[in-house]
């Protein structure tokens, strides 16, 4: 959950020196110290190691590092004698940072404030309104035990609940010309009937949506017989990177 303007953390890439292309918060239990229960046997990590939760990339120096050999050859080695990981990806990076602990730029914890079992978040602020993002990394989820956890729940159910809609009228009262348009569509939105069971239908027909006629670059050659077919199709900002696969496929 962010609880501030995501702006800040990219400022913090102008932060990074030398040949520093990680920023990573410090991992706040002890799962990489091997003491969390008996026979633990961990990935090898510096210190406590690092929560990939929240992750700074600097892309064009990785690719310069020749990153992904780079950490390739550092799993299939460690794979060896592991045979599997048990935290995915973050297992990995821990241990390329420990043979490169130059490539890493240690982020204040606030930015990844974890809130899984044995952890040190109650060590990142001294108050709530200190805190930057707030990591669910433990298996309870909304149900792990914190002194803050109501706060913590509470502010991820509003951001959970924002609603986009709400961005297409007018929310304050502030000086300005009079739209007609928006004040007639209120009006009609108004007039329908919430307990409808159609009332989402309903509602579609006022709505005008974005629109993204030329999305991607095209040549548009007529067909002889006078015939053509278009592909309208309704896409949710997730599925947005799928649109030239599809275009593609059809």
């Amino acid at each position: 959950t962010f609880a501030t303007d995501i702006a800040e953390l990219w400022a913090v890439f102008h932060k990074f020196k030398g040949q520093q292309v990680l920023g990573l918060v410090e991992n706040q239990s002890d799962w990489y110290l091997g003491n969390l229960w008996k026979n633990h046997r961990p990935w090898p990590a510096l210190g406590r190691g690092f929560n990939t939760g929240v992750i700074l990339l600097l892309l064009d120096r990785l690719r310069k590092l020749r990153w992904e050999q780079m950490w390739r050859l550092t799993a299939e080695r460690e794979l060896m004698g592991m045979l599997s990981t048990s935290l995915a990806d973050q297992d990995i990076f821990n241990a390329v940072i420990k043979q490169n602990p130059f490539l890493v730029h240690q982020l204040p914890c606030f930015w990844n404030v974890q809130l899984s079992d044995h952890t040190r978040s109650e060590k990142c602020y001294r108050d709530v309104s200190d805190l930057k993002v707030i990591h669910w990394n433990s298996p309870k989820k909304l149900r792990v035990k914190n002194k803050h956890v109501e706060f913590f729940r509470n502010l991820y159910l509003t951001f959970l609940e924002y609603d986009g809609n709400l961005l297409r009228r007018e929310l304050f009262g502030c000086p300005s010309e009079a739209d007609h348009n928006s004040e007639n569509l209120q009006k009609t939105l108004s007039e329908l009937d919430e307990d409808d069971p159609c009332y989402e239908f309903r509602r579609e027909r006022f709505t005008v949506h974005r629109t993204h006629l030329y999305f991607l670059h095209y040549e548009y050659e007529p067909s002889s017989d006078s015939t053509d077919v278009t592909l309208v199709a309704q896409l949710s900002m997730d599925r947005l990177q799928m649109l030239e696969a599809i275009c593609k496929h059809w």
